[in-house]
């Protein structure tokens, strides 16, 4: 009788399961404060979006942090530079810092809810270009925050208390985006009167000058024309004066040359504009006015009102 054995052998089954790392990344939307006028007065406030997302995740939470170096303005044409400034709090009190910097405080911070492993947020980044840059020439401008060595990322998880912001998780995705604004050209003008003085008889020209202050943005292309005035059948080659309580009318030509020979309109009948390049700063123009030799009118008080049209 033959016996016979069974040989038992261990059988084992191994699992192999894989754990994705956390990654986290920012961007930021709309960072474009579009067209500004460098010549109004005060700042130019602009709103950017900041979204948080993270993959990977093992927590309930995400706190993310991310920082910003210094030095905040947008290059321009010729390399001429536009300041500006990046906000953590509507009140534009808290610069947005760096955790490698004395701002540390102020680095921007989103609590991102985490489901399946990943989440999202979105906060607000304040913007803020400020006054008293009118010397800034019409262009494009941008600063671009290029990832590592101008942003930094740094990512935590947790599950009840929201931990300090701190560099002890090591940057994460370094984000990159870019700050944008276009200053557009732009004028602001002012004249004085012309005024003739007191005249008998006209018998000979009558002259006298006015002065109009334009200030435009720099490098803004600028022209100058004047209408043809209020009074009855006025054209620009010959204006008319009307009487204070009255309809007679008193003659007088407007002039851009001090030898009076250009006549100062719109570039009809005959006439010419007068051309600027701006600077930032005011410029002033001489208006020559001539009341030529005519029929003396009755006696009274002459006006008449002549409108700039300024063209950029």
């Amino acid at each position: 009788m033959r016996r016979g054995s069974v040989l038992f052998l261990p059988l084992t089954w191994l699992a192999f399961s894989t754990a994705s790392a956390q990654t986290c990344t920012f961007s930021l939307a709309n960072a474009d404060f579009g067209n500004v006028d460098v010549l109004v007065p005060g700042a130019i406030d602009a709103v950017a979006q900041g979204t948080f997302s993270c993959t990977g995740a093992s927590t309930p939470y995400v706190r993310a942090c991310v920082s910003a170096g210094s030095g905040r303005y947008m290059t321009g044409p010729a390399s001429a530079k536009l300041s500006y400034d990046m906000y953590i709090d509507a009140a534009r009190t808290r610069p947005w810092g760096s955790l490698w910097e004395a701002s540390a405080a102020n680095v921007l911070t989103a609590d991102i809810p985490i489901a399946s492993g990943s989440g999202s947020a979105t906060v607000p980044v304040y913007l803020r270009i400020f006054d008293g840059q009118a010397q800034s020439p019409v262009g494009s401008y941008s600063q671009g925050f290029l990832g590592a060595g101008y942003t930094g990322y740094n990512a935590v998880g947790y599950s009840t208390t929201p931990p300090t912001c701190t560099t002890s998780s090591g940057p994460q995705t370094a984000p990159s985006f870019t700050i944008r604004a276009t200053v557009i050209a732009g004028c602001s003008v002012s004249a004085t009167s012309i005024d003739f003085g007191q005249m008998g008889v006209i018998a000979a020209p009558i002259n006298a000058t006015g002065v109009i202050t334009a200030t435009c943005t720099k490098g803004a292309i600028v022209t100058l024309a004047l209408n043809a005035g209020t009074g009855s059948g006025a054209t620009v080659a010959s204006r008319r004066m009307t009487r204070a309580g009255g309809s007679e009318l008193l003659t007088y030509m407007l002039y851009a040359d001090s030898a009076r020979t250009q006549l100062w309109g719109d570039k009809s009948s005959g006439t010419t504009t007068v051309g600027l390049s701006g600077t930032g700063a005011a410029q002033t123009v001489t208006v020559y006015g001539t009341v030529p030799a005519q029929t003396t009118p009755k006696p009274g008080t002459y006006s008449d009102t002549v409108t700039v049209t300024v063209t950029f």
